[in-house]
């Protein structure tokens, strides 16, 4: 129902805006609705991939079958990774031993740097790769903002006594990564070994 109003300006109709209200509400409560839903996908989706990267974590510790998985996947692993390492006391110690956790931090961040460069194959994607990651955990890394770090920090981490230098310039030598096998192997400015 319309009702006409005179004004002095012209005619005013009241009365059709009662029934847009309900409209209005009604697209509200879609756009709430599809907001949740967002949320919740985004929530879902996060905490899968967070469960992935921490599956991807775990070290499996009295798993006698470990080496015999790696091996038979195909999976370069080196020739240094079979044993563990155990690093020589003194102030040389074997280069072959030394952990890529020891080195200095800024040398550590060069080596990240450069992995962040150039094609995927041939940076922390291909290293990942070689060091033995699954597609779905170097996904859940590529969803970091740093995922070199967090690839080499998971690795030094998984690997412990086996994560070492010469296990390292093994996979980025595989890949094509020369300069960074030569930024590991420069010795560091202004640090000494204790």
């Amino acid at each position: 129902m319309l009702y006409n109003v005179s004004h002095s300006k012209g005619v005013v109709y009241t009365g059709a805006s009662g029934s847009i209200i309900p409209v209005y509400c009604a697209l509200l409560a879609a756009v709430v609705l599809g907001l949740l839903a967002y949320v919740a996908f985004k929530c879902w989706r996060s905490r899968k991939q967070r469960q992935q990267l921490a599956k991807a974590r775990t070290v499996e510790v009295g798993d006698p079958d470990r080496d015999q998985r790696h091996g038979d996947s195909g999976v370069f692993m080196g020739a240094h990774s079979l044993e563990p390492c155990i690093p020589g006391q003194g102030p040389h110690p074997d280069p072959g031993c030394r952990l890529y956790l020891h080195i200095p931090q800024q040398q550590q961040q060069e080596v990240e740097r450069l992995l962040m460069l150039g094609e995927p194959a041939k940076g922390w994607q291909g290293l990942a790769g070689q060091l033995g990651y699954q597609a779905e955990a170097v996904e859940t890394m590529a969803s970091s903002q740093v995922p070199a770090y967090t690839l080499l920090r998971d690795w030094a981490v998984q690997e412990g006594n086996r994560a070492t230098l010469s296990v390292l310039e093994d996979g980025l030598a595989a890949i094509g990564r020369e300069d960074v096998v030569q930024v590991l192997s420069s010795p560091a400015e202004g640090c000494s070994v204790v």
